[in-house]
């Protein structure tokens, strides 16, 4: 069963529960207000009887109207039987017809409760009201048809009926073009992620309201958006990744074709040759590691997220260079708190120490800061071109005064991922007294 069809079943239910509740409730009190009217009716009747003001039924059934000559009054009418029992329930007289004489009738007869009751004569439905005579003893009956109220009830249980599956009809009906408007966005994202699984198609829907649908639609389109803007960085990463792999790939196959044809090579040239191969290598292999960590998320889920000084991350990044390339750094630090990852952390200080020691003199120092919440590492290179600031963070991009040096282009890139994931951003400048300044920094 579809949702639309299960929110309008819903929907049919409840109002015919409540349209079956209210005509009960409306049936209930039109019949006891009915009852009472008869039931009012009959106890002024007896009570005629019983106080004088209406003569008691003859025992040869005929009444008597009152007149000049001091008759009195009617005894009954013709819309009500009256019957009078003696102490031990035997009639005494009838008006208007008989009554059924029952043993809550001999009871009452004999100083018992007064009572009501329904009855049938011929078929036809009476309500019958039986009271104690306390002055002569005995009781008095009075009856009335009740056909009239019969009919007038089973016409309203009818016409209640008739309204009920009338406005059950009508709520349906509403309620399924209201669900038909409603779940027609749901259809069409419906319609819209199949057309993205069966065609990888992922053009925004773009549906204009501004309900829990159209926020739920915006959504949508927030999430294809973001899987486009993905698979086209996907799409460029394995193109330039490609296009990276290319030259050092060449460059081993010239080398091993060489080594083929060149049996009798001397050594030295051999081993220049095997060392040329081996930096290849390693070059393959850094550049397979900067792209698993650009193209996976997997490496920063698998630190934890924890509280760090970013001062000792920066001082245990360059004591380490210090010892590794011999060259001196000028370090300077503020106490930092931050809320991140500190192997990645880290990394993006060692990428900046590393892009620094590619491009500066190794005569001249490097100058690392710390301030702000931003880590700064500055060369004594010939800087960066005014052009190409804004690119030099971009995935395998180099300059062409830098091609000639070592490396895949990706440790900016990799910087400006990390300070992304940590809330910051990354800056390139040009110092006043020469060289470049590349900084990144956190939330």
């Amino acid at each position: 069963m579809t949702l639309r069809s299960r929110v309008v079943l819903i929907v049919t239910t409840l109002v015919i529960t409540g349209i079956a509740l209210a005509s009960l409730v409306a049936y209930t009190s039109t019949r006891s207000e009915l009852h009472k009217e008869t039931d009012r009716l009959l106890v002024q009747r007896s009570n005629e009887v019983l106080g004088g003001t209406r003569s008691p039924p003859l025992k040869d059934g005929r009444d008597t109207r009152r007149n000049g000559d001091g008759q009195l009054p009617l005894s009954f009418d013709a819309d009500a039987i009256t019957q009078t029992l003696d102490r031990n329930g035997n009639v005494t007289a009838a008006g208007g017809g008989e009554l059924p004489v029952e043993a809550t009738d001999v009871a009452v007869a004999g100083g018992g409760r007064a009572t009501f009751r329904d009855i049938e004569i011929d078929g036809v439905p009476y309500r019958l009201f039986t009271v104690h005579n306390r002055a002569d003893g005995g009781a008095v009956q009075v009856a009335r048809d009740i056909s009239s109220t019969d009919k007038v009830l089973s016409g309203l249980s009818w016409r209640l009926v008739a309204l009920g599956a009338a406005l059950a009809a009508v709520s349906a009906a509403a309620g399924w073009l209201m669900m038909r408007r409603t779940t027609q966005p749901l259809q069409d994202l419906t319609a819209a992620t199949e057309r993205v699984a069966a065609t990888r198609d992922l053009t925004p829907l773009r549906l204009d309201r501004d309900d829990e649908v159209g926020r739920l639609a915006a959504s949508f389109d927030q999430m294809l958006v973001a899987l486009s803007v993905s698979r086209e960085q996907q799409r460029r990463l394995v193109q330039d990744a490609g296009h990276e792999l290319r030259t050092p790939l060449t460059s081993l196959r010239a080398n091993i074709e060489f080594l083929q044809r060149a049996h009798d090579l001397p050594i030295d040239e051999r081993d220049a040759v095997l060392a040329g191969v081996r930096s290849e290598i390693e070059e393959l292999g850094d550049l397979f590691d900067e792209v698993m960590l650009l193209a996976t998320d997997d490496f920063a889920r698998a630190e934890p997220v924890t509280e760090v000084d970013l001062a000792e991350i920066v001082a245990v990044a360059v004591e380490r260079f210090r010892r590794r390339t011999e060259r001196t750094v000028n370090l300077t630090a503020e106490q930092t708190v931050v809320v991140g990852n500190p192997v990645l952390l880290d990394r993006a200080v060692t990428n900046l120490l590393g892009n620094a020691h590619k491009f500066s003199p190794s005569s001249e120092p490097i100058d690392v800061a710390l301030a702000n919440r931003r880590v700064t590492v500055r060369d004594r290179g010939p800087g960066i071109a005014p052009a190409e600031l804004d690119r030099v963070f971009d995935r395998f991009y180099r300059a062409d005064d830098a091609r000639s040096q070592p490396g895949s282009g990706l440790g900016l890139a990799i910087v400006r991922q990390i300070a992304e994931q940590h809330g910051g951003a990354v800056h390139a400048t040009n110092a006043s007294d020469g060289g470049a300044a590349v900084s990144f920094s956190v939330s």
